[in-house]
């Protein structure tokens, strides 16, 4: 099951999906979040590296 992140925010940063420099898709706020992953909304590529080695370290990189 997803877990989800009702916060829309990076789940690694805490960022909120309002601000400026949150990346969307194709640059475009109405295209949706450009990273995310099943515990909620990533805000960046340098978060998305993050989330993923932390998962790793965790045991859960499936």
């Amino acid at each position: 099951m997803l877990r989800m992140n009702t916060r829309r925010a990076c789940v690694e940063c805490g960022k909120l999906a309002d601000a400026e420099d949150f990346g969307f898709h194709k640059g475009r706020r109405g295209s949706g979040p450009a990273y995310w992953s099943d515990e909620g909304l990533i805000c960046s590529p340098a978060c998305a590296v993050s989330h993923v080695a932390r998962r790793r370290a965790q045991g859960r990189d499936a």
